[in-house]
């Protein structure tokens, strides 16, 4: 997985990040599953 492709789905990543925080369904537990899959590359 080169740079550029893990910058889209970082950025893709984050813009289902925002969905979810307006619809109020930000939960910890996702928020931290984002961040060790994020971590593990």
């Amino acid at each position: 997985m080169d740079t550029h492709e893990f910058v889209e789905k970082f950025q893709e990543n984050m813009k289902k990040a925002e969905k979810n925080k307006r619809r109020g369904k930000g939960s910890p537990e996702a928020k931290l599953a984002t961040k060790q899959h994020g971590t593990n590359k």
